[in-house]
């Protein structure tokens, strides 16, 4: 069950990645054709596409940031617990509490 819930949470985050680039796009340069026939001018479009990739590209970035930020949170936690316990084996090995494999630890 967990792996399926994974796999849709994947499918619907590429999903609203794709919309999330697609509709800024298409809408500047819907909005920029508009004004080029209404002004009579040819630039505006490119100006629209110009800025409907930019939108795209900042809406990416807010919506990934959260997900890389959790996921970032959760590797920071591991490797600080990684470094306790190897401060933790260094004080024991100093201590001479530390033993090999085949003796186990001092009481």
């Amino acid at each position: 069950m967990k792996n399926k819930s994974s796999v849709v949470k994947g499918i619907l985050m590429v999903s609203q990645i794709g919309i999330s680039m697609l509709v800024p796009i298409f809408l500047c340069v819907f909005v920029g054709r508009k004004l080029d026939d209404w002004l009579g001018t040819s630039y505006i479009t490119l100006i629209g596409i110009v800025l409907g990739i930019m939108a795209a590209f900042r809406n990416i970035y807010i919506m990934t940031k959260s997900f890389y930020a959790k996921d970032k949170a959760r590797e920071d936690a591991e490797l600080s617990r990684l470094d306790e316990m190897k401060k933790e084996r260094e004080r024991r090995k100093k201590e001479g509490t530390y033993e090999t494999k085949e003796t186990e630890y001092k009481s």
